[in-house]
């Protein structure tokens, strides 16, 4: 890295590691019907349980607009259910179903595996100071 641009070059790494997910991942996740994007809403959702839209993009960084797409293709699979919360008549309350748990196994698998690959190939040891460093940064920025 150079000094002047430190560290501002690491939005840069992630933005190449996470299009680089995408990309590998896409033909693997398309074998369930799925994206990286909308596999990404089923594992929060499983390890959330029921969430509005407005949660969802906010907590995945993803647009309004995104959501509302992803959510509809998911619920084409029954893999959501989607309800009028009984607070807030204007939310819907989305919440993975039995179908979508199913799936939930071969997202890890798939997610898993990638990294599992990459981080064998550059030799990064995931240890827990690594790790606690990027659940803090990911903590202040939710």
């Amino acid at each position: 890295m150079r000094e002047e641009t430190f560290p501002g070059d690491i939005a840069q790494y992630f933005s190449v590691i996470h299009r680089a997910f995408l990309k590998d991942t896409k033909g693997e996740y398309a074998k369930y019907d799925l994206n990286p994007t909308n596999a990404y809403i089923l594992l929060y959702l499983f390890f959330n349980k029921n969430s509005s839209q407005s949660e969802l993009a906010q907590k995945l960084v993803i647009n309004k607009g995104q959501i509302t797409r992803e959510t509809t293709k998911l619920l084409s699979l029954n893999f959501i259910s989607k309800e009028i919360s009984s607070k807030n008549r204007t939310t819907n309350v989305i919440a993975i179903s039995s179908d979508g748990k199913k799936v939930i196994k071969k997202i890890i698998d798939i997610r898993n595996q990638w990294w599992e690959e990459k981080l064998k190939l550059s030799g990064v040891k995931t240890n827990s100071e690594f790790l606690d460093s990027l659940k803090k940064l990911e903590s202040i920025l939710n």
